[in-house]
């Protein structure tokens, strides 16, 4: 439970006052890799807090078309947006792609915890601005950008403090396509371009350093 009172949720309180707020109000549910969580459609009831491992969120359309929307890592919450929404279907489908524990809070328990502590209800408002904002620069790079910015914007994340260090990637070149919303050769062709104009260079299967 030690990821919990990391979460972004209680930020700013006391575990023994997070205890007190959650006193019965939530469920634990655990997950090995590959389990689906949750159902691109389906009624999202209840905050998930990520309080160990890591999540997948992938959306889908009607043709089979796939594009990974983002990589949720404890502790962390899964579609704060949506829990009140009118329509507050999941827009996408939830997968483990770590051993994963999944702390679940029904949307009627959250509500009293709001009420009870404003700082709860700042916290949670705070995240669905963040996560709103990284939504839109998302969109903003799957529509807009070419697959070499894509790739340049996600090795500049992954360097993130390193002072141009290596460092390894988690995804596989099919995982990042999916990512990006483009196919697999398009995507390796830039990894190639970027690695000819000296902006990146490859040391190992997963392993890059960014030069510039």
């Amino acid at each position: 439970m030690k990821g919990l009172y990391n979460a972004s949720l209680f930020k700013g309180l006391d575990q023994t006052f997070v205890d007190l707020l959650l006193d019965k109000a939530y469920r634990l549910h655990t997950y090995p890799t590959g389990a689906l969580v949750a159902v691109q459609g389906d009624a999202y009831k209840s905050l998930l807090i990520v309080i160990e491992g890591m999540l997948r969120a992938e959306m889908t359309n009607p043709d089979g078309a796939k594009v990974i929307v983002e990589e949720i890592k404890a502790p962390r919450s899964v579609a704060p947006a949506f829990l009140y929404a009118n329509n507050n279907n999941l827009p996408v489908s939830i997968f483990a792609i770590e051993p994963s524990v999944i702390l679940s809070i029904p949307r009627k328990n959250l509500s009293e915890m709001m009420q009870q502590n404003q700082k709860v209800l700042e916290n949670y408002l705070r995240e669905i601005s963040d996560r709103s904002r990284f939504l839109s620069e998302r969109l903003r790079l799957i529509t807009f950008g070419t697959i070499k910015s894509k790739l340049r914007s996600y090795f500049m994340d992954m360097t993130h403090g390193m002072d141009k260090e290596p460092f390894s990637i988690p995804h596989t070149h099919q995982e990042l396509a999916d990512m990006f919303g483009v196919t697999r050769p398009a995507l390796t062709r830039a990894i190639g371009q970027l690695e000819e104009e000296g902006i990146i260079r490859k040391t190992g299967t997963r392993t890059y350093q960014l030069l510039q």
